[in-house]
């Protein structure tokens, strides 16, 4: 079965996803909405991934976060520990500097 993505918003889409994925035994790709970045901040959505890794440390998961065309939020995201990100277009300066920090700049799931 691939694996599903699923479109979150906060915790309480994350955490429901999760939920699903741990009863199925998938490993899904959760991806935020359009120009996540901008609109909810770094910050949470750092947190968000935590908690997220925290409280399912069971289910293999990645969370992908848009930063739309918006470099400085995708490097905001990687400073908040955001582990992939997306932009449109993508940034080649921003994926040398993810990649320095463990991190990866990637396609957004259609």
């Amino acid at each position: 079965m691939p694996a599903p993505v699923v479109e979150v918003r906060d915790w309480r889409t994350t955490a429901a996803a999760l939920t699903r994925a741990r009863a199925d035994g998938t490993a899904p790709t959760l991806v935020t909405p359009l120009d996540a970045a901008g609109l909810y901040g770094a910050g949470y959505l750092g947190a968000l991934q935590e908690r997220a890794r925290e409280e399912f440390p069971d289910v293999p998961f990645r969370l992908i976060v848009d930063c739309g065309d918006a470099s400085g939020y995708a490097l905001a995201c990687l400073r908040a520990g955001v582990k992939l990100i997306s932009m449109d277009p993508p940034d080649d300066k921003v994926a040398d500097i993810a990649r320095q920090m463990g991190a990866e700049l990637v396609r957004r799931p259609t």
